[in-house]
């Protein structure tokens, strides 16, 4: 057991009342008990079965494994954890899923409730190496504080890219939330000529990166320029194949990361390599979440919210998506005035 678990029991009481709450929206016209059946537990496999509803399943559940395993935990019974800790989850997913036949348009899965189970065992396996995690949680502060600027807006910031890794789960590039349409031609096709080229998907990939990384060089301390820029559009080209990998057939995850994508990457590289552009790296990246901003105005018609469910994980990325380039714009403006003030 945690030596403090205070902060393991509140997570506990909050992530269970939020899987709750999207497992129970929108709670209006509810029906009564007559309308239960556990009959759904035998019941056939659906036959459609999409990549979105197994990752949103998975994800959903597994951070209440490590926290349930983490809390029952005991010196030398971490298997011991572990059984319970899925034993508990399967029959919260269990009830989850029976009290979604009271709610109008949800229909309880014995799918979702293997899912959601899996996800818990794999959250609380993970808590086997808890200390190695808390471990690498302290390498990460030094290494935040050897590279990057100490105010809280630079910690925010930080927080934003993991939120733009979340993001990537649309499969699209940020100003095209909303009406950019899937590019799925393969990696190893070619377009014919210039006018096979999908210019709108590498225009729109190209600002994501650029403004991506000047925002994420808007954080850095002086000095710490290339190799953390470099670093970023690796890391950023990892996580866009991992998202489309998780959501898209093998066959087509090299649509998502096409020839366009990959010329949006390096000549976004080149853009912010250039000194007027490093050196003057917070308007750079002002101007350019503005240039987003205005081409999703212009094109997809809102400034703030998608039609988007958020009770699953592209849902979740489309609306993340659209706050990002909000939350960045005020985090430039908080480094703006620390600096100021400073």
């Amino acid at each position: 057991m945690p030596s403090n678990p205070r902060p393991t029991l509140l997570f506990l009481a909050l992530y269970a009342g939020l899987i709750a709450f999207g497992s129970l929206y929108p709670f209006a016209g509810l029906k009564g008990l007559e309308f239960w059946s556990g009959e759904f537990i035998t019941a056939p496999l659906p036959r459609f079965i999409t990549r979105n509803d197994i990752s949103t399943n998975l994800l959903a559940y597994l951070p209440l494994g490590y926290a349930l395993a983490l809390r029952m935990g005991l010196p030398r019974r971490r298997l011991v954890a572990i059984l319970l800790a899925t034993f508990v989850g399967f029959f919260y997913s269990l009830s989850m899923e029976s009290l979604q036949q009271g709610v109008p348009g949800r229909i309880a899965s014995n799918l979702d409730v293997f899912l959601n189970t899996l996800g818990v065992l794999f959250g609380a396996l993970l808590t086997l190496h808890h200390q190695r995690w808390l471990r690498a949680g302290r390498a990460v502060r030094r290494w935040r504080a050897r590279w990057f600027l100490a105010s809280p807006a630079a910690g925010f910031g930080l927080w934003l890219l993991l939120l733009w890794g979340l993001a990537q789960f649309t499969l699209q590039p940020f100003p095209g939330a909303g009406w950019l349409g899937l590019h799925l031609r393969p990696l190893d096709i070619p377009p014919g000529g210039l006018d096979q080229i999908n210019w709108p998907w590498f225009a729109a990939a190209w600002l994501e990166i650029a403004a991506l990384g000047a925002f994420a060089a808007s954080l850095l301390r002086p000095g710490r320029y290339v190799g953390a820029v470099l670093s970023l559009l690796v890391v950023a080209f990892a996580v866009k194949l991992l998202a489309a990998t998780m959501l898209l057939k093998l066959k087509v995850v090299g649509g998502v990361l096409s020839l366009e994508t990959l010329a949006a990457f390096l000549l976004a590289f080149w853009f912010l390599l250039i000194p007027q552009v490093s050196r003057r790296r917070q308007v750079a990246a002002l101007l350019l979440l503005l240039t987003i901003l205005g081409v999703r105005v212009a094109l997809a018609g809102y400034l703030f919210w998608p039609i988007a469910s958020l009770f699953n994980i592209v849902g979740l990325a489309k609306a993340s998506a659209s706050l990002w380039p909000w939350l960045a714009l005020g985090v430039l403006m908080a480094l703006v005035y620390s600096r100021r003030s400073g």
